[in-house]
C-alpha cells in the first residue's frame, strides 16, 4: 500500500508538469515573440500572402531553411521580421514573391507586414 500512495503523488506532479516533449523547448531564443496567435505551426517552407492574411499564419523549418512567401494578391505585401534577425524582404507585388534564408538559431521569430496592420505570423526554427 505505501508503494501505491507514492506512485500517485508522483503521476499527479508529472501531469501537472505537462508530460510533453516538444521538440521546440520551452524556451525559444532569436524570436521576437508570438506572432503565431497560438496558432500551431504547420511544417512548410511556403506561405501565402492573400486578403491580408499569411497563410498559413506559423510554420515550422528546419535549422537554415529557405521559405518562400508569394503573394496572390493584387496589393502589394511584405515580410519584416519583428527581431531583426532575419532581413526583410522588400515590397512583393501581387503575384511576385519573396525567398528568405531562416536563421541557423532554434527559435519562434516573428513577423508582421509593414503595410497591413494585424496581418502577422511566424517561423519556428529547429
Amino acid at each position: 500500500m505505501r508503494t501505491r500512495l507514492m506512485i500517485v503523488p508522483l503521476a499527479a506532479a508529472i501531469l501537472a508538469c505537462g508530460g510533453s516533449s516538444d521538440s521546440t523547448g520551452p524556451g525559444t531564443t532569436g524570436g521576437g515573440g508570438g506572432g503565431g496567435g497560438g496558432t500551431t505551426p504547420v511544417a512548410t517552407t511556403a506561405v501565402s500572402m492573400k486578403s491580408r492574411a499569411f497563410t498559413p499564419k506559423a510554420i515550422k523549418v528546419a535549422s537554415g531553411a529557405t521559405v518562400t512567401w508569394t503573394n496572390a494578391d493584387a496589393e502589394p505585401h511584405n515580410v519584416i521580421f519583428d527581431s531583426g534577425n532575419v532581413p526583410a524582404s522588400g515590397t512583393v507585388d501581387g503575384g511576385g514573391n519573396a525567398a528568405l534564408a531562416m536563421p541557423t538559431i532554434a527559435g519562434t521569430y516573428a513577423y508582421h507586414c509593414s503595410f497591413h496592420a494585424g496581418m502577422s505570423g511566424s517561423v519556428v526554427v529547429q
